[in-house]
């Protein structure tokens, strides 16, 4: 028992001892004398700059730590600034050291500066603070196991400002206002983290605030870490999408010796209900896969508006300029995703679909959504999607398969045309490419066809028109343009086209509408690129009806005029051809004529020859007759 007395007395001692000298050292050492001594030895072993402009603190009971201001490191090899700190202040628990324990007490870093750069070749600025790599062929280092447990107090992290520059793909983002906090760190002891962070980049565009606060759980053996009642908030912009508001909630986990993360999510994007599962692999290209369901999503809300003025002095400059406002799709070269996506209601570009169904793949540039499916117009839809953004200038392939859909809703919700309705099919199969809306619709190539029933052509009653145009051939002539009345319309029972699209141009030449009134044929150009039509109808009356407009078309019966078509698509001029209506309605009297001094028909043939032989009597006579000669 006197032993273990005097030993635990000696033992005291030995600790008082040891808190003398170290009180001691702390009074009378002065580290910041050491200054030119560490910013050399910083030089000759990195080839950084130091700068101190701060005092640097230590202190060694209870705790070893240091307090470091104001401070800078340079580039290697350079005076330009690579990062700075305003303060750091970090200190490890002497006592737990004896027990192969490292406590720390909390860390503190504030007013951090970092500006990391990925040069073209691939390496970073960073580089060779990590070390050097080992040459080729070398054997790789052994890891060494350490039995110490690391326990840290916690981490705060204040108004810290990091920026990346990828110089090969041109792109810049900066992580500004980084602010983190957490509660103490050690393995299997959940631990409060509250994490805030505004992300700004421009290849893809972001303007993104964002919040995190959760439950971290640490598994330092397995390398492994675990997020419970995860809380995630956006605002802002980002991928060109604007106006965003996202709230989450769910959990996740990281595995960094698998590099593999993996997260389950539920919330409201808006005023979409969202579920998602995701899962990342690979922290230095990360694939992605995910399955999200979404109840309503409306893409307008997010996208840039129309700049005003449509229709006003000056709108259709504004138009044109938003037209040619670049697309940056930059951000999917760097891509690698395999998903699925399913929305309940849908709205992009003002055009509305449900249940929609899609599969995307994304790597190195190509994105591939194949099947798209949804409810659409009354009908279905059935598309394939093909984007390939990894050349400077992208390219795009669409099919688009519309089956039974109406046409009139989805003309006026897509284009604000309102010029045609009817209900049936529409194919389209075409590819372009370019950089904006504008050259991507003017390098459009493929082909088209739309087969409609039970529908109208919407501004001119082509019918109406040839008949008040006959009652006016004494007074009319030339070409005569109307413009679109949308109170008008010509109604078919069938119509039928196919376009054949060539830089951005679609020709047809094999218009069939149809109906009890009329036979309509043409051909010519909708310029799609500048939003403009140039095309030539060739209009037939053939039915007895009434027609629309209710009058009687005995007389009409067999006159064609040509109709001409022109201007912009969304409200094109109706020309009709006054001279060719005249020379045709000249020839059929002169057909009417004809037929009656010939005895008329077939039915008068037999009697026609006997009357030959009489005096005056025979068809050459007749038409000389007929004539004046």
């Amino acid at each position: 028992m006197k032993f273990l007395k005097y030993s635990l007395i000696a033992l005291g001692g030995l600790v008082i001892l040891v808190g003398v000298v170290l009180a001691y050292v702390a009074a009378t050492f002065n580290p910041n004398q050491y200054k030119p001594q560490i910013v050399q030895a910083v030089k000759e072993k990195t080839h950084r700059t130091l700068k101190l402009e701060g005092d640097i603190g230590l202190s060694f009971w209870p705790s070893i730590g240091a307090k470091i201001g104001k401070a800078s490191l340079s580039e290697r090899s350079s005076e330009k600034e690579f990062a700075a700190v305003e303060e750091v202040r970090v200190a490890l628990k002497l006592m737990p050291l004896l027990s192969k324990q490292v406590v720390v007490d909390t860390v503190r870093v504030k007013g951090l500066h970092a500006n990391i750069v990925k040069t073209k070749d691939g390496g970073t600025n960073v580089d060779d603070l990590a070390g050097e790599p080992p040459a080729k062929g070398a054997p790789a280092a052994k890891e060494t196991k350490t039995d110490f447990a690391v326990d840290i107090a916690g981490v705060e992290i204040v108004d810290a400002v990091i920026s990346y520059a990828d110089q090969a793909a041109g792109a810049q983002y900066v992580l500004a206002k980084l602010n983190l906090k957490t509660g103490r760190i050690a393995p299997g002891v959940p631990t409060a983290v509250d994490f805030s962070v505004h992300v700004q980049g421009d290849r893809p565009k972001v303007d993104l605030p964002v919040t995190l606060k959760t439950r971290l759980t640490l598994d330092a053996a397995k390398q492994s870490l675990a997020l419970d009642d995860l809380v995630l908030e956006a605002k802002g912009a980002a991928a060109g999408l604007a106006n965003l508001a996202i709230k989450l909630t769910g959990s996740a986990s990281v595995d960094n010796a698998k590099q593999h993360v993996r997260a389950a999510l539920a919330g409201k994007l808006a005023d979409s209900s969202i579920k998602a599962q995701i899962e990342i692999a690979g922290f230095a290209a990360p694939a992605i896969r995910f399955d999200v369901e979404a109840d309503q999503i409306d893409l307008d809300r997010y996208l840039p508006q129309p700049a005003p003025g449509g229709g006003k002095p000056g709108g259709d400059h504004k138009q044109a300029a938003a037209k040619e406002t670049p697309i940056d799709l930059t951000g999917l070269r760097s891509l690698h995703a395999d998903g699925k996506l399913k929305i309940g209601a849908f709205k992009a570009n003002n055009v509305r679909a449900s249940d929609v169904r899609m599969d995307l793949k994304a790597q190195g540039g190509h994105v591939d959504i194949n099947p798209l499916n949804a409810t659409f117009y009354q009908g279905a839809l059935a598309s394939h999607i093909a984007i390939n953004a990894a050349p400077a200038v992208p390219t795009f392939a669409v099919k688009h398969n519309m089956n039974g859909i109406s046409i009139g809703p989805f003309l006026k919700d897509l284009a604000n045309n309102d010029m045609l309705e009817g209900k049936g099919n529409v194919t389209v199969d075409v590819t372009t490419q370019g950089n904006t809306f504008g050259a991507i619709k003017r390098a459009l190539n493929g082909t088209a066809a739309l087969n409609l029933a039970d529908g109208a052509v919407k501004g001119i009653d082509i019918a109406g028109s040839i008949r008040d145009a006959k009652a006016k051939l004494g007074a009319l002539r030339g070409e005569q343009a109307q413009a679109a009345d949308k109170s008008q319309k010509t109604d078919f029972s069938e119509l039928t086209a196919t376009f054949a699209i060539k830089n951005g141009v679609a020709h047809n030449n094999d218009l069939s509408l149809k109906s009890p009134l009329l036979r309509v044929g043409g051909e010519g150009d909708v310029n799609i690129g500048e939003d403009a039509i140039n095309y030539l109808v060739k209009a037939s009356i053939v039915g007895t009806s009434k027609g629309q407009g209710g009058r009687e078309t005995d007389e009409l019966h067999g006159l064609t005029v040509p109709v001409r078509v022109a201007g912009p698509l969304a409200a094109p001029s109706y020309k009709l051809d006054f001279n060719a209506m005249a020379t045709d309605t000249a020839k059929q009297k002169v057909m009417d004529e004809l037929q009656k001094r010939l005895g008329g028909g077939a039915a008068a043939g037999d009697a026609a020859k006997k009357d030959e032989s009489k005096p005056g009597g025979s068809n050459r006579d007749k038409l000389r007759g007929l004539f004046g000669r």
